[in-house]
Order: C-alpha cells, then structure tokens, then sequence
C-alpha cells in the first residue's frame, strides 16, 4: 500500500524537561539495585522437574562436544583494556547465541562478533575505563536495542579499529546487526548451590530443549586468583582478593574437584576450572550491590526483522556531548513525542570528545536507529516518527534523517522534510507516516521427543491461530498447556472430545486472560491419559511473531 505523507514537518523544540535518558554507570560504578532488579530472574521451567525425563548429563563442554565445540568462538584470544565484561557478554554470551540460532559455524582466530563495538560507546575512547564490573549488563542493553555488527562490519575484531575508539558508520551495516537484537537478558544467584541446576540447564540446552545450550558470564574478584595443576588442569584454588574480572562459563564437569566450571578469562591463557563452591563465596565477587552474587546469561531473537528505522546523517564534533532518542505519537499531525526511547549506552553521551566516527576520522556518521518497538503505537494505520537530538556543547547538525518502512512486500524511504539542522540544545525532527501494517505468525516444529515427537504444529486456518495435532487413539482425556521459556503458565485448555486417532487443538495466540501474547517462543504440550489410565506428554515449540 502508498504510504501518503501529509503536509506537516519537521520540528526543532525544546522538550529537555520532559525527556530523560538512560544514565551510564562511570568505571568501577556500582549497580544500583533498582537496574538488578529490573533484570529478571532466571527460573527453572517446571517441565525440567521431572529430572526422568530431563537428565542433565554429567559432563558439558562447549568447547569440545561435537555439535558445540562447531559454534564455540575461538579461544585463547587476549583482551584490549580493561575491556573483559563487554568481552565475555558480546563475544562469548552473545556471540554463541547467535552463531548457534543461525547454525553459522565459528571460522577464523576470533570471535565472529566483537566487544569493541559496545565497549567504545562505553569506555570514553580510553582503554582503561568503562569495561570492568557489572559493564556486560550495560553491553546487554545495548545489544538489546541494536544488536551487534560482526567484526569485518565493525572494521575489525580488536585493534584494527582503532582500539578505543571507532564508532561503525553505514546504514546497512546498523540495519543487519539489528535483525539479532537481544531478546532478554537473565540473572542468577549462585549464592546457593541450588544455582548451579539452573546453571548446567542453560549450559546444556538453554532450558528450551535446543540442540546446543548458552554461555553464561560472571564478573569476580582477580588480582592474583591463585591456580594449581590438578589431574593436567588448571584450577582455580580460590579467587582474588579485590579488583574485578568477567569470566565466561563454557562447561561443567560434576565429577571434577566436586563439581566445577569451565571458564574462559579472556586473558589469551586457555581454560579455567573453578570449583562451584568459589562462586557461593562471599570473597569472589566484584562491585555488586548487598552482597548479591550473580551470572547472567542472553536469549536473542529470533526469525526478527524490523518494520520501522530511522537512516540518521548527522555531522558532529564531540560526540561525548550529544544523546540521540526517538519517539512516536499516534497521530499523523503530532508535533511531540507521546513516548520516547534512547539506545542505552549507545550514542549517548559516549565516546570521548571525538568526532563521530572516532580518532582521526569523520565527523560525519550515518547510523541507523531500530522504530519497531513502537509499531503497536501505529497500529491504527497513521502516526509521527521523531529523531530527537540532545546537546551539551560542541557544533554539529543533522544532515539527512529517514523513515525506512519495512511493513510491505517493497521497503518505503520516507524522508524527513527539514535538512542540515544544526544541532543545538533539543531539537526534534519529525516523519508522519500512514499506511498499513501486516500481521504474521511463524509456528515452527522444532519437536522435542517426550516421549516421542507426535505433537505437530501448523498455521491455523481463518483467523491467526496455530493448530496442534498429535495422536488420539485410545486417549480418555488431555490437556493443553503453553509456557513461556522460562515456566511461567501462559495458557491452558481442557481436551475432553475425541474421535478417531488424531486430536485437533488451536490456539489463537492469547493468554489465559484473553491479552496477546508477546513476540517470541513458547513451549506447547499436551498431556494425554489413554483408557488404561497411562499418561504420555508430547512437546514441541513454536515462535509467535506478531
């Protein structure tokens, strides 16, 4: 469908009372427990109970099993800086997240993804700051709101781009970084040894079945973590005594030293075995708020692609002293945002007093900002896109700003009417936009076997809903029920009507309140008691995107 562009424009105002964006901890900043606690707990899906059925092997090495060891990041390679969080969430976490989904095997002497593009938004273009402690939650937030470029995008792994400093420009390159945003992002309290169930499931099949498990990353005391040789591995026999250092777990093995993790130091000096008991010590953790102890862990997203973009040219000086946000309205003849959005730490306030691009290069910068987490505020059909602008200093202006519509079978560049606007205090630029927004749902059968894989899922007919099947002869009885990954019940239907040997279930995408549900993948199963009172349970996922 043409989109139509009323005659309206594009706006400079002053809204800094009304605007806020997101503060960026300062080097050896302590996370402030309203951020940990708007960081979701991990929790155990109740179907891995029934640990009959679910055993968790003994032993788990990503950088060895067949099929894992395929997308583990190459190892051994030695950080810049102080730079070991953004390292361990972006190129460990992160990175075998996303090479696992996409089935793209690891090639090369590093990592497919590089730290160093979170890390110089963070690190005010100096090597030894920004990237010590808690600094993987703000690299997390940043992925989830832009993804990640890979590192030939990005200009390079490590110090080919500049080592500190090198800010990424091209269109394109923003745009595919941003089909794999992080979806969520989790903690864990390894205070108690209860953690490490939680800890060897996400390990070993990410707590969802998959073929291949996550990485998980925690930050601890390092100066001098002393380690011995024991049965030809190094082991950690404790850990520093101050300082701050992330590692990233890779493995576990229950057997060895009473249990114990693999890590990866990212200090080019090969594996690590830490017994689990460290991680519940009150000496082994850094820069963390009451006491608390936590590794965290990344799920990204999948089959996403985005419906709504800004291309942003913008020319500036000192990029330490701008913030750049976006907004919507609903209405076609807005002239100010009714929500706003910054991208965490990226472009805001960072970087260093350097021209956009970085240390001897341009000035000038094109980038592109991720619009769809404000499609259901357009969702009538009409709305106004807004690139705002916030300065302390320096000289600069937006040169060029776009409204990429990805919402039909062709993409839609919708260009701001104002050009070559100086950027100085607040100013806002405005795109209208009308048109019509499509909506899809992928229901895939990635089947886990429970006790056989005899629940299929497809597209419904008619309205959007997806339609289960699985084998009905002999049942008496049986029972829908639809959870999130990480447990929590989500919906659930009584079956009682059957006839012939295949039942025939739909659901049409809502809670048990009758609400949409979210984006993202969810796990189907039906619980079927046959004649003779026998109970079967048969599984399977499917991705909803609306």
């Amino acid at each position: 469908m043409k989109c139509l562009l009323p005659a309206i424009f594009c706006f400079s105002i002053l809204i800094s009372n009304v605007i806020g964006q997101t503060q960026i901890r300062k080097q050896f900043g302590t996370m402030t427990t309203a951020k940990l606690s708007s960081i979701p707990d991990f929790v155990l899906p109740a179907i891995y109970k029934d640990r009959t059925a679910h055993p968790l092997p003994a032993v788990v090495n990503h950088e060895t099993d067949a099929g894992a060891k395929t997308f583990c990041p190459p190892l051994n390679w030695c950080i810049d800086g102080w730079s070991c969080a953004n390292a361990a969430g972006v190129s460990f976490c992160y990175d075998y997240a996303v090479q696992t989904y996409a089935n793209t095997p690891s090639s090369g002497n590093s990592p497919l993804y590089t730290y160093n593009y979170t890390y110089h938004f963070l690190n005010s273009a100096n090597q030894a700051e920004g990237g010590d402690g808690w600094m993987f939650v703000e690299a997390f937030d940043i992925l989830k709101q832009t993804g990640c470029p890979t590192s030939t995008d990005f200009g390079g792994f490590d110090g080919a781009v500049d080592d500190a400093n090198a800010w990424m420009t091209g269109y394109d390159k923003y745009y595919k970084a941003m089909k794999i945003r992080v979806d969520e992002y989790y903690k864990i309290d390894m205070s108690s040894a209860s953690a490490d169930e939680l800890v060897k499931q996400i390990v070993y099949d990410y707590a969802d079945g998959s073929a291949n498990g996550a990485m998980v990353c925690f930050q601890a005391n390092s100066e001098s973590m002393p380690t011995s040789q024991i049965s030809g591995r190094k082991t950690l026999t404790s850990l520093g005594g101050g300082g701050g250092h992330a590692l990233t777990i890779t493995g576990y093995d229950n057997s060895f030293q009473g249990g114990s993790w693999l890590c990866q130091a990212h200090w080019g000096t090969g594996d690590y075995w830490c017994p689990y008991s460290l991680l519940r010590s009150g000496t082994a953790w850094n820069n963390n708020p009451a006491g608390n102890k936590y590794a965290m862990f990344c799920r990204v997203k999948k089959n996403y692609s985005p419906k709504f973009t800004f291309k942003v040219n913008l020319t500036h000086n000192q990029r330490n002293n701008i913030c750049i946000m976006t907004g919507v309205a609903s209405s076609p003849t807005a002239t100010t945002p009714t929500k706003t959005k910054d991208y965490q730490g990226a472009f805001n306030y960072g970087g260093g007093s350097l021209p956009m691009c970085g240390t001897g290069k341009s000035s000038t910068i094109e980038i592109g900002l991720d619009l769809t987490d404000f499609q259901a505020d357009v969702s009538s059909g009409q709305g106004t896109f807004f690139l705002t602008v916030i300065s302390k200093g320096g000289t600069g202006q937006v040169n060029t700003l776009a409204l990429e519509d990805y919402t039909g079978t062709t993409v839609k560049e919708i260009p701001c009417s104002v050009t070559n606007k100086a950027i100085s205090g607040t100013i806002t630029l405005a795109v209208p936009w009308t048109g019509t927004i499509s909506t899809s749902i992928d229901a895939k059968q990635t089947l886990e076997t429970h006790p056989n894989n005899g629940l299929q899922a497809t597209i419904g007919q008619g309205s959007h809903s997806i339609l289960f099947n699985f084998p009905a002869a002999g049942v008496r009885n049986a029972r829908l029920t639809i959870r999130s990954v990480l447990g929590q019940n989500v919906y659930s239907k009584s079956i009682n009507q059957f006839s012939g040997t295949t039942a025939f279930e739909s659901w049409n995408m809502k809670d048990n309140l009758g609400q949409s549900v979210a984006n993202g993948t969810y796990i189907v199963s039906v619980d079927v008691r046959n004649l003779s009172g026998t109970i079967k349970q048969y599984v399977t996922k499917v991705f909803v995107r609306n």
